[in-house]
């Protein structure tokens, strides 16, 4: 048998953690509790991660850069900006965003109390932010969208995804993800002085398979 690597044996105790973390909170996550999900000791955590704070921050940071990095690959097989912008938000509106809704949320409350997380938090943000900004740009420059200030887009348009992901996913009931994908859309018509149904021909990304 095949002996588990340093790297692959940090990625299965963040994988494991983040688990846990969506379950249980931030707060209320133990290192044991880790520990228990995969059946290792807690010295065998800390060899890897100084302390619980530590574990925690590389957690978050780890599952939010997976969805980070998933969006870049979505809206890099797109064929327009109109289509990225399209599958940046239906990532973010989906059922299967639930879990990673759960970690951000709770991470951003972390980051009141966290230097750690504060850093990686804000890193992280910017990072989307600026995703977001890219394909406004992309559209700018082959005609397609008309902004004056993409900056301000972007911020606008990842605060309103951001604000709505909370209400869907902390108040059950309270609004739809279908709903956000709307709402979102439209903001995004207004931003980018669109058609009111510019979206109309575009299938949700992901409908029907």
């Amino acid at each position: 048998m095949r002996k588990t690597t340093v790297e692959e044996r940090r990625t299965e105790i963040l994988e494991t953690t983040c688990q846990v973390v969506i379950e249980r909170g931030f707060a209320a996550t133990r290192v044991a509790d880790v520990a228990t999900r995969l059946g290792v000791s807690t010295g065998l955590i800390h060899y890897h991660f100084e302390s619980k704070d530590h574990l925690l921050a590389e957690a978050f940071q780890f599952a939010a850069s997976a969805d980070l990095n998933r969006v870049s690959v979505e809206i890099g097989s797109a064929d327009s900006p109109l289509a990225k912008l399209d599958r940046l938000f239906s990532l973010y509106s989906g059922g299967e965003a639930e879990a990673g809704w759960m970690l951000w949320i709770d991470g951003w409350g972390e980051a009141l109390r966290s230097t750690a997380v504060k850093k990686i938090s804000q890193d992280l943000d910017l990072r989307w932010k600026a995703a977001l900004e890219s394909v406004i740009r992309q559209g700018l420059a082959d005609g397609s969208f008309r902004c004056s200030d993409p900056d301000g887009a972007a911020w606008r348009l990842a605060a309103l995804l951001d604000g709505l992901g909370v209400q869907v996913t902390v108040h059950e009931g309270l609004i739809s993800s279908d709903q956000l994908f709307e709402w979102v859309r439209a903001a995004a018509c207004a931003e980018l002085d669109l058609p009111v149904d510019a979206f109309s021909k575009l299938a949700r990304p992901g409908a029907g398979s």
